[in-house]
């Protein structure tokens, strides 16, 4: 593990944590204010407002990532800015169609102008908040894309509550809170950016270049869209919002838990290895990725085993007793698709998009999608939600086994013996620590059990990766002594 990549990491870390940590909360916190029919309308709301975020503006996104440290200067500058104004004039109006369209047509819920109204403006707000948030990582610009990214998640979590608890408990004053949070948000971050708000000029040479780099991953995004949110719409059509309302909870838990984890270190990993490829070209890009792929395991793996041990303790602490004997059920099944799909995303894929090879993050991602349509239905009729979630969890197996086998092959990506023996020794000891602790009865309990399981964990990863341990105690005592001078 490089301490160049801790260091990125360790600057990002802030917003990769408030941000879902917040999530995390609200996906527990809405099961003691909303029915499950509600839960279930809220949550394919925000499926609705991920597919209108891929469909308009993630190629627009994935360009000014990769790209946009290459618009330097007062002319590149201006170009950038002029589309950008472009861009979102008519990403807006086309946003507003389809979101009404999506409510009005595809949705099994009692529809009101209120609702609407309040789910285009959560939209608007979010992608906003989620495309700027993209645009200030790139350019290390660490306070806004802190901000963009905690602000909404945090503040509308607080809002949500004040207005659950003292207005009314329904989807629409949820929406409107986080879009309210999400305005105050940009209204600050976007200042202090490396951007100005410019009359809409459409470039076309430029639209040509982002729209040749982003189509494909566009296309990769509403698969991945699919594979993350198909369950919803299928246990929809099959049972009713009810029912995905009950689903939504164990399925939110292990996908927001296993994109936390992943988020606490790839922050600056895309980042850092497009910058490797500048100084050392393809070969440095590789030993990045191995540094990438192993700081990502070394999150990953402790939280999915970590959950597996603590599931019911977990789901009793903190879930409302309507859901909980189905998350507990599916919570741990989960955890692992979420952890299979995240590593996928953020580690075996990465090489098609540094390399600017997207179309096979496209063919990597349909696969996943196909397969999770084909095996979560078939293990709904067969298993029920319990089998819809097994066969999401397979889907994502075998999609990222091909993924490997893909970018091995092609660019030679691999993960070092090494790193993956160490990450494994490191989780056993704390599984083994963990068989040793009273099951915990209490959240109170809970909270130091997963602080005595992450202190053995980091202990042990510490003795066996002991340069990256120094490395951390130098920079923790050199920030002492300046404070102290």
């Amino acid at each position: 593990m490089r301490p160049r990549l801790f260091r990125q990491t360790v600057l990002y870390l802030p917003a990769q944590v408030i941000g879902p940590f917040s999530q995390m909360a609200a996906a527990v916190l809405w099961t003691h204010w909303l029915t499950p029919e509600e839960l279930g309308a809220y949550a394919i709301i925000i499926a609705v407002q991920e597919l209108t975020y891929l469909l308009i503006l993630s190629w627009w996104s994935s360009y000014v990532q990769r790209f946009v440290t290459t618009h330097e200067g007062a002319e590149e500058s201006l170009r950038l800015d002029q589309m950008e104004a472009s861009i979102q004039l008519v990403a807006g109006v086309t946003q507003v169609a389809l979101v009404t369209g999506a409510l009005v047509v595809a949705f099994n819920y009692m529809v009101s102008a209120q609702l609407v109204a309040a789910t285009i403006a959560f939209t608007l707000t979010r992608n906003l908040t989620t495309h700027f948030a993209w645009r200030a990582r790139a350019r290390f610009e660490t306070i806004p894309f802190t901000l963009l990214q905690a602000m909404g998640p945090t503040l509308g979590l607080a809002f949500g509550l004040v207005g659950v608890s003292m207005i009314s408990a329904t989807p629409e004053m949820l929406l409107w809170g986080y879009a309210a949070a999400q305005i105050l948000g940009l209204v600050i971050s976007l200042p202090l950016m490396r951007f100005d708000i410019r009359l809409p000029r459409v470039d076309w040479r430029l639209f040509e270049r982002a729209w040749e780099y982003g189509a494909p991953l566009l296309l990769a995004a509403v698969l991945a869209w699919v594979s993350v949110q198909g369950i919803r719409f299928i246990v929809e059509y099959e049972k009713g919002a009810a029912a995905v309302g009950l689903v939504t909870v164990g399925w939110w838990l292990g996908l927001r838990l296993t994109a936390f984890s992943a988020l606490l270190v790839t922050g600056a990993s895309f980042n850092v290895a497009v910058e490797r490829v500048r100084e050392a070209g393809n070969e440095g890009a590789l030993e990045q990725f191995a540094a990438n792929g192993a700081l990502l395991l070394a999150v990953l793996a402790p939280s999915v085993i970590g959950t597996f041990l603590l599931n019911k303790a977990i789901v009793g602490a903190l879930v409302a007793e309507p859901y909980r004997a189905m998350t507990t059920a599916i919570l741990p099944l989960s955890i692992l698709a979420g952890a299979l799909h995240a590593f996928r995303d953020h580690g075996t894929d990465q090489p098609f998009l540094v390399f600017t090879r997207t179309r096979l993050a496209a063919v990597s991602t349909g696969l996943e999608a196909v397969l999770t349509v084909i095996m979560c239905w078939a293990g709904l009729r067969f298993a029920g939600v319990y089998g819809a979630v097994a066969g999401c969890a397979i889907a994502a197996a075998i999609a990222l086994v091909f993924s490997f086998v893909l970018a091995r092959t092609l660019f030679g990506y691999y993960l070092r013996w090494g790193d993956l023996g160490r990450i494994a020794i490191a989780t056993g000891v704390m599984a083994l620590a963990q068989s040793f602790m009273p099951e915990p009865s209490s959240l109170v309990q809970l909270t130091i059990e997963i602080g005595a399981c992450a202190a053995v964990y980091f202990v042990v990863i510490g003795a066996l990766y002991p340069e990256l341990a120094q490395h951390v105690i130098d920079v923790l005592r050199s920030r002492l002594v300046r404070r102290e001078v």
